[in-house]
């Protein structure tokens, strides 16, 4: 297996995972591409660039920062292919320079006292959590366990390092925990792995969430750069389904599984996206990335 398939099946096999490390992980891949296209010397090169790194990009449908830099790297050809290495490193930057300007709106929402919920892994959202905590700001986390992959644990790991107040939950115990708030939560902060139209798209169970916070009334901020919007209409198909040994490794012959990695929650007004143009409603997402950044329109 060359090294651009073991990138791609890394991605499938969730050990490349979160938004910014699969785009960075396409990017890598392009890269190798290049390299070997002076050894290849194909007759159209963008062609076969493009086959190379379009099964990255694509190996999880809802990861639409990977599948748009692919947008903005080959939107314009380019007459010397090596030229596309200078427009990853330019969508690199975009990125970067997106999530700098998310984490200062981001690290004023959270506040001396607060009790916080989060659910899955982002590394936006930690960032925040911790810029918030070197601000010198007191605060508690509560975050899920996030089954069947645990990626809480990588979480709660990130907030132990820095000393942060952090409990753990079951997924189980997020929405009654809501409802009945015992634990007088201030807000809850998620991720985003695609934002669309009227909808955003992240981590299953995150549907359940948002709606006993606001039968509660609670707060959800959801950070996302503008450049996870998929200008694709969205359809339930792209939420990915995960193999049922995830759940259960030797479960028992015959059993089935239904197993979605991922929730589709339509926007309200309960739930508000901290982005690199400041505190948004989801109505408001779609005109602000397409301004923002225009090769999404392609």
């Amino acid at each position: 297996m060359d090294l651009i398939s073991q990138i791609e099946e890394d991605i499938r096999n969730v050990k490349i995972q979160g938004a910014t490390a699969i785009a960075l992980a396409t990017i890598y891949g392009l890269s190798i591409a290049l390299d070997q296209l002076k050894k290849k010397n194909p007759p159209d090169p963008t062609s076969y660039l493009l086959k190379k790194v379009t099964p990255l990009a694509y190996a999880r449908p809802t990861e639409p920062l990977a599948q748009n830099a692919l947008r903005f790297i080959f939107g314009q050809p380019q007459e010397n292919p090596q030229n596309y290495r200078k427009k990853a490193k330019e969508y690199e930057n975009l990125i970067k320079d997106s999530k700098n300007k998310m984490g200062k709106y981001g690290a004023e929402l959270i506040t001396n006292g607060g009790v916080y919920l989060t659910h899955c892994h982002s590394s936006t959202v930690t960032g925040m959590i911790i810029n918030a905590h070197k601000q010198g700001r007191k605060f508690s986390l509560i975050a899920t366990e996030t089954r069947p992959l645990f990626q809480g644990r990588t979480t709660v790991s990130e907030l132990l390092k820095e000393n942060i107040d952090t409990t753990m939950i079951l997924d189980d115990v997020a929405v009654s925990l809501l409802l009945d708030n015992i634990k007088n939560i201030s807000a809850v902060f998620i991720g985003a792995d695609l934002l669309s139209e009227k909808g955003f798209v992240n981590k299953v169970g995150s549907r359940g969430i948002a709606y006993a916070a606001r039968q509660s009334q609670i707060p959800i901020f959801c950070l996302s750069i503008l450049l996870k919007y998929d200008p694709r209409p969205f359809n339930h198909s792209l939420l990915e389904t995960r193999d049922g040994s995830e759940i259960w490794p030797q479960a028992p012959t015959g059993l089935k599984f239904y197993a979605p990695a991922f929730d589709y929650i339509p926007y309200d007004d309960n739930i508000t996206f901290v982005t690199e143009s400041g505190l948004l409603q989801g109505q408001q997402l779609k005109s602000k990335a397409l301004d923002l950044y225009p090769f999404l329109k392609s």
